[in-house]
């Protein structure tokens, strides 16, 4: 077999764009964003680890690997080497789980959207939040995991897996009702968690503080696998019927 048959082709490297721009994502968000089947997608995969522009890390038995861009990988898809992440440890293989899936969620649904690492990478995400706890008042730097612009405008996406405390939660809601107000730079914020005790502690701050929908909405992980896969399921079904309407028509393929 000569190098030209197994060297990443464009499906590849069109799968190799969207994962230059999350850094890294387990088999499945790719596969569905990538359009393929489960052997092709492993193709793919292999065609760009032995390219060098992809690695594996391999996660707890029975969740598979995390797909990681390598350096070499995010400048063939157009970015800085630095785009590429330094190392997955397994305490943020759950968080980097969960962003990719929301990553190809809004892929998929045809949203403009700014990965976790586009938000780490702009000042504009970048605000302030304060609070107060056990050891007195404090200031910290808080940027969203991920942005998205809908009808209404453009808003903060949170990935929330862990429980934060809730003078920490507070002081973060403080802030996007500061930032979600009539002059301010976002229309709303979204919690995606897999965690009804988060998701019941946000909502009470919130309550408080009269952060309510359609500014503050909530999706768990499972809504966004289950639509992620459904959204993939429709996109395969058109692009199949206008291969059958191109065929029937007489036009080339």
């Amino acid at each position: 077999m000569s190098n030209a048959s197994v060297a990443p082709g464009k499906r590849s490297l069109e799968a190799l764009a969207w994962l230059a721009r999350v850094g890294a994502a387990p088999f499945e968000p790719l596969q569905l964003v990538a359009g393929c089947n489960r052997a092709r997608t492993h193709d793919h995969i292999r065609r760009l680890v032995d390219a060098g522009l992809v690695r594996r890390v391999p996660m707890t038995r029975g969740d598979g690997s995390l797909v990681v861009v390598t350096p070499t990988g995010a400048v063939m898809a157009g970015y800085p080497a630095s785009r590429a992440p330094r190392s997955v440890a397994p305490t943020t293989w759950a968080h980097t789980s969960a962003c990719a899936w929301v990553s190809a969620w809004l892929q998929l649904r045809g949203h403009v959207w700014y990965s976790e690492r586009e938000i780490a990478l702009d000042d504009f995400w970048r605000h302030e939040v304060r609070y107060k706890d056990a050891r007195g008042s404090a200031r910290v730097t808080h940027r969203p995991d991920l942005g998205v612009h809908i009808a209404r405008g453009l808003v903060a996406v949170e990935v929330e897996l862990q429980r934060k405390s809730a003078t920490r939660l507070r002081g973060v809601c403080e802030m996007y009702a500061q930032l979600t107000d009539s002059d301010g730079p976002l229309a709303g914020v979204i919690y995606f968690t897999d965690r009804p005790d988060v998701a019941a502690v946000v909502t009470r701050i919130a309550a408080d503080i009269r952060l309510t929908n359609p500014t503050l909405t909530f999706r768990t992980i499972d809504q966004v696998v289950e639509q992620t896969r459904a959204a993939a399921h429709a996109r395969a079904a058109a692009h199949a019927r206008a291969a059958a309407n191109r065929q029937h028509n007489g036009a080339p393929r």
